[in-house]
């Protein structure tokens, strides 16, 4: 009865503690790792940030999305590398993403832009304006279309 008893408590505390680790919190600008701040100010503008919001989750994992006026949001990991950029209507700058994949892009769908793109284990996923899927190699080789 005893040892039911702790087992319950046990499973109790960790739904609690669970649940109240992942936070999402409004910070500054000026709170977000230098990386992630160097790369909206290179690429974007920081005058066209309307909220930063940093997510922790389990007391120590922090991830950060940046959001845009235009409604564009930026992903960034704890240390401040992006992971996920999403554009509203708008290209993505094109020196974000690497040279081999804007020229495969560039290449074979012309008049298309990319509108969203997101670093993976093994590469990048990447949106383009006709509404494709791609996903590239970590070198930019071009592996397949998306469904």
């Amino acid at each position: 009865m005893k040892m039911s008893l702790k087992i319950t408590a046990m499973i109790l505390l960790l739904f609690i503690v669970s649940n109240a680790s992942a936070q999402d919190k409004v910070i500054s600008f000026a709170k977000l790792p230098t990386k992630a701040q160097t790369f909206v100010k290179k690429h974007f503008s920081e005058n066209d940030v309307t909220t930063v919001i940093i997510d922790t989750e389990y007391l120590i994992k922090k991830e950060y999305e940046v959001r845009l006026k235009n409604g564009s949001k930026i992903e960034f990991n704890s240390d401040g590398e992006w992971e996920k950029i999403e554009m509203k209507g708008v290209a993505l700058p094109i020196q974000v993403i690497p040279l081999a994949i804007s020229q495969y892009i560039h290449k074979s769908f012309p008049n298309t832009f990319v509108k969203e793109v997101k670093k993976q284990k093994n590469g990048y996923e990447v949106e383009i304006s006709n509404g494709l899927d791609l996903e590239f190699s970590k070198k930019g080789e071009f592996i397949r279309v998306d469904d």
